[in-house]
């Protein structure tokens, strides 16, 4: 890896070998980096694209990894920081962002195992019934809303639930997520401690590419993510033969 990736993306690179601590402390400096607005699309927290969403992420994520290093504090201590980032940008937005940030604590509050996550994600139903947006469907691309959207389907994977799974044919669209992420999240997570590995995001696929081939499983359907390419089936680098 070199020096010059954002920290997210090398969080990304280190899922493959399984290298969790590293990869809870990578995703953590990406969180840290993107609320500043250093490292991905380098946006202030006041932007109407902000990219507040993609730092909660990472901070759930990098709980992930902490707890599959046996680091649960870590594990609690990252999620209770997403409530603390979520409640506090919650101040500065309204509508439908202002319904994600309820949700996001929903999702903090579920990964640290502390009380709350029941009243939020019902905080979060209220309030997106209150914004009524035109176009619930249009409305979970919000950058809020749509890195939460990227957290559960991550999650998800090897299952790899997509967007109409969470969001079913988008006319009660936000509803349906705030149901799906009560019901699936905590699953979500057991998966991933019981399995004891955390896949990497789906960037772009191809299947059956006989021009890479996994030096770990030898598959040959590979993912282009983080800058990289990685197996799709163990998410180990992938090599070109």
């Amino acid at each position: 890896m070199t020096d010059d990736i954002d920290h997210a993306d090398r969080a990304v690179r280190l899922l493959g070998p399984e290298r969790w601590r590293e990869a809870a402390d990578a995703y953590t400096m990406g969180a840290y980096g993107t609320l500043a607005g250093y490292e991905g699309f380098k946006r202030a927290l006041t932007d109407d694209r902000t990219s507040a969403g993609d730092g909660l992420c990472y901070l759930v994520l990098a709980g992930v990894c902490a707890q599959l290093a046996g680091d649960d504090a870590g594990a609690r201590n990252r999620g209770l920081q997403g409530v603390l980032v979520a409640t506090d940008y919650r101040r500065r937005v309204d509508g439908v962002d202002a319904a994600a940030c309820h949700e996001w604590v929903g999702h903090c509050r579920t990964l640290a195992d502390s009380d709350g996550a029941e009243e939020a994600y019902d905080r979060a139903a209220a309030a997106y019934e209150d914004a009524d947006p035109d176009d619930p469907s249009t409305a979970t691309t919000r950058p809020l809303l749509q890195a939460g959207t990227d957290l559960l389907t991550q999650l998800s994977r090897p299952d790899d639930a997509a967007w109409d799974d969470i969001h079913g044919d988008g006319s009660n669209a936000l509803a349906r997520r705030v149901r799906f992420a009560r019901a699936r999240l905590p699953a979500f997570l057991d998966a991933r401690e019981r399995e004891g590995h955390l896949h990497a995001p789906r960037g772009s696929t191809e299947y059956g590419n006989d021009s890479y081939r996994c030096p770990e499983c030898g598959a040959n359907d590979i993912n282009h993510v983080a800058d990289t390419v990685l197996c799709l089936r163990c998410d180990v680098a992938t090599e070109r033969v």
